[in-house]
This record gives C-alpha cells, sequence and structure tokens, in this order.
C-alpha cells in the first residue's frame, strides 16, 4: 500500500491562557496490530508552566464499543500523564482528553491507527452487486428520456464563463437538479465533478473553476429545483425532511431503506450518473481530463460515480461518507449516515439487507481510474476506518490516502491543496 502522510502540527487548544498538549510517540500515529502507541499529556497554566493542580479527564475507544481506557488522573500525582493503548485487529483508536477549567472544559481529541491497510468493509460485498447496478442504468436508459433542460443564468455569466441551471430526468419520476459552469472560448476544456455534502445542497453555480479554464458541473442531491437563495433552499430542504421523517421517521439520507429503491439515494445515483454521461457527450468537454471532487457525502458520491461511469479519468474523495455502512458488525462506528443503525427498529432488518447495495467500498471495486482519497484520525463523522474500508477495496493501481492525524470532519488547507493540485495537474 501507499500512502503519503500529512502531519498537521497540533495548536493546543486556549481557554483562560491554560492548554492541553498531547504528543504521540511516533510522528505518523500508525501502527502494527499489538503495537504500543503511546501519547504523552501535558496541562500548563495561565503561566504556561505544568500544572500541579486539577485532573484530567481520558476516554479512550476504538471509534465504537470497545472502551480501552475510561479514567481520570490526578495532576497532583502526574503531569505529565504517559498513556499506551493497542489494537489487536486492524483499525483506529480515538483519545478523548479533557480538563475543566471553572464551569467550562478544554478538550482535544487524538487519534492513532493500527495496520490501517488491512481494514475490509463490514459487510461482503454481495454477489450481484454488479449486476444489480447495471440492471438499474440499463432499466433507466430504456424506460425514461434523459430530458436535459437547460436554463441559462444570464446574471451569474460574465465574460469569462456562461452559467446555467440544469436537471435531468431520473427513476420515480423525479429529477435531479445542478448548475453547470463553461469557460469561454473554443474548447474543449477540462472538466471538474461535483456533489455537495451532506444539507440542503447549493443554490448557485460555483464560477471560479469556469474562470479558471474548467467546465464546472455541480449536483444536488435532492429531487426539488434548487432555490434562489440560501434560505428560501433551507426552508425547502426542512420540508422535504419533515415530509421524509412522517413517512419513515428519519430524515433524506436514511429514508427508504426498507427496499434497495426505495431508498433516497437510488434515483440520485442513477440520476446523477446518467447526468455526467450528457456532460460527456459535449463537444466542448475534454474527456482526456474528466474529473471527480468532493467531502463527505460528495466524497461518498465520488465512490458511487467513479465506480458507476466510465467518464472519469481522476477522482479525489475527501473524507468521504457511505462507506462501512455495516462496519458496526465489525464492532466499530459505521460510516455516515450510520444507515442500519439510525433507522427505527422496524426497518434495521431490511436497512442491514440493502446497506452493501450502497456501501461505498463496493463500488470502489468497480473504479479503474487514478484516485486519491484524504481520512481524518479524529473524524468522528466519517470514521478513519470506514474511509479506509473505501480505500482498501479500490482495485487501481494508482490509488494514495492522505493522513490527516489532527484533522476532525473538515477537509484542511494543508490535505485540500495538493490533492487539487494533483487532480488538476
Amino acid at each position: 500500500m501507499r500512502h503519503f502522510m500529512m502531519v498537521l502540527t497540533l495548536i493546543p487548544l486556549w481557554l483562560s491562557a491554560q492548554s492541553l498538549e498531547i504528543k504521540p510517540n511516533r510522528e505518523s500515529a500508525v501502527y502494527k496490530t499489538g503495537e504500543n502507541a503511546s501519547f504523552v499529556l501535558l496541562v500548563k497554566d495561565a503561566q504556561g508552566q505544568t500544572m500541579q493542580e486539577g485532573s484530567l479527564k481520558m476516554r479512550l475507544t476504538n471509534f465504537g464499543p470497545l472502551v480501552i481506557t475510561n479514567a481520570v488522573f490526578d495532576l497532583a500525582a502526574a503531569n505529565p500523564i504517559t498513556l499506551s493503548a493497542t489494537l489487536q485487529e486492524p483499525g483506529f483508536i480515538l483519545g478523548d482528553a479533557s480538563i475543566k477549567v471553572g464551569d467550562k472544559n478544554i478538550q482535544q481529541l487524538f487519534g492513532a491507527a493500527f495496520s490501517p491497510e488491512k481494514i475490509k468493509p463490514g459487510s461482503a460485498r454481495p454477489s450481484d452487486f454488479d449486476a444489480f447496478w447495471d440492471a438499474a442504468v440499463k432499466k433507466l436508459d430504456t424506460e425514461v428520456p434523459v430530458d436535459p433542460q437547460i436554463e441559462a443564468m444570464p446574471k451569474i455569466s460574465n465574460d469569462k464563463q456562461d452559467s446555467f441551471r440544469v436537471s435531468f430526468a431520473t427513476a420515480g419520476g423525479k429529477r435531479v437538479y445542478g448548475f453547470l459552469s463553461v469557460p469561454k472560448g473554443k474548447g474543449p476544456f477540462p472538466v471538474v465533478v461535483n456533489v455537495p455534502g451532506a444539507g440542503p445542497g447549493t443554490v448557485a453555480p460555483s464560477t471560479g473553476l469556469a474562470a479558471q479554464g474548467f467546465v464546472h458541473f455541480v449536483m444536488n442531491v435532492h429531487p426539488f429545483e434548487p432555490a434562489a437563495t440560501k434560505t428560501e433552499q433551507k426552508r425547502l430542504y426542512d420540508e422535504q425532511n419533515l415530509r421524509l421523517k412522517e413517512i419513515y421517521g428519519v430524515h433524506y439520507s436514511l429514508s427508504g431503506a426498507r427496499e434497495r429503491e426505495e431508498y433516497f439515494f437510488y434515483p440520485i445515483i442513477l440520476g446523477i450518473n446518467r447526468a455526467v454521461n450528457w456532460l460527456a457527450a459535449r463537444p466542448d468537454v475534454d474527456k482526456t481530463r474528466f474529473l471527480y471532487t468532493g467531502s463527505s457525502q460528495g466524497g461518498g458520491f465520488g465512490f458511487y460515480l467513479c465506480g458507476l461511469n466510465r467518464n472519469f479519468t481522476k477522482g479525489v474523495m475527501h473524507v468521504p461518507a457511505l462507506t462501512d455502512l455495516l462496519g458496526f458488525q465489525q464492532q466499530r462506528a459505521s460510516g455516515w449516515p450510520k444507515l442500519v443503525e439510525s433507522v427505527p427498529e422496524a426497518d434495521k432488518a431490511a436497512a442491514t439487507k440493502i446497506a452493501p447495495y450502497f456501501d461505498g467500498a463496493h463500488f470502489a471495486a468497480r473504479i479503474k481510474c487514478p484516485v486519491r482519497v484524504s481520512v481524518g484520525f479524529i473524524d468522528r463523522t466519517c470514521p478513519p476506518a470506514a474511509v479506509y474500508s473505501g480505500y482498501n477495496s479500490l482495485v487501481v493501481k494508482d490509488r494514495d490516502i492522505c493522513h490527516a492525524t489532527r484533522m476532525p470532519h473538515a477537509v484542511y488547507p494543508e490535505v485540500s491543496k495538493p490533492l487539487d493540485q494533483w487532480l488538476k495537474k
């Protein structure tokens, strides 16, 4: 396995001029299973001196039910404090350290990996996985016209690019919606495709890439037309979630998990996939530079789309969601949206059956283009083991992963910049 490491400098959290600092004994924070990882925790007072009173709470888990340490340390007895921990199975540990200052807590998270290259998805890849999705794509193309609807946006367009609202028909009588920005000039132009992270979605095109000479295509996951403002979009988003909650008891990313074709993301995956095909057929598109990038939910869609669609020539998946959806079966945290754990009890058995068909790790095996992935070692939304289950499922030789040892559920510039440069190179 190849990977490159992005060790982000630890900045102590400050409150009332006191600090909690944590340093691993290995800068990479990567170990083999059974090998001890050690951490030195140091608490300083307002003058920068080692504190000799107070207590430090410490909890170490495997991002799941396994509790390695749950203790309170007296700073009068020891400061700094050294902790050691290990895992016997491939995975990650998460440390949560805190001290009380007045009525508030100073908290610091830290993580470590144990043989992450050996992490496997929490579910086996269904034997009919490829047949199911290939048949779904074929059925949609056979039965439902693409019906592209393209509307110019003259107020957004300028002397460097033209922007458009776009939508396409998909399964279940639904449509998928997004925005297209095209550089002025002859072309053909390289392409960047993007799906936003979880939430209301985008309400306007991002014209910066088009100004740089890239066709930019962003597609929302919500089957309603984007509003004119973020406030209105949030209202439509909330109304959608309210309707879905009345039917399924959960919000959009969990809704419809009783059947594969009923699950929320089923028509969205198929709709965006055919939208990508429409884009690739445009004469102003350079199909030799057809790129995908996205984070969180968008990172998960990177596995979906690069797995389904052969037009992509590179893909970057930042802290991807929608991977390792049955990670809980391996006694670790599943990836967002924790599909089985979060649906009503009556739907859990059905959700367990359909989840493998929407697990990004199982789409990863279909990907043929070069891929880069980023992972945050303290990401509790898209846990690092879930991210690695997707990364390890890639069979393409040109793959790499960026370790951000101090990154929560975010994409820091130190991570995004080199991967963005690679994508556009």
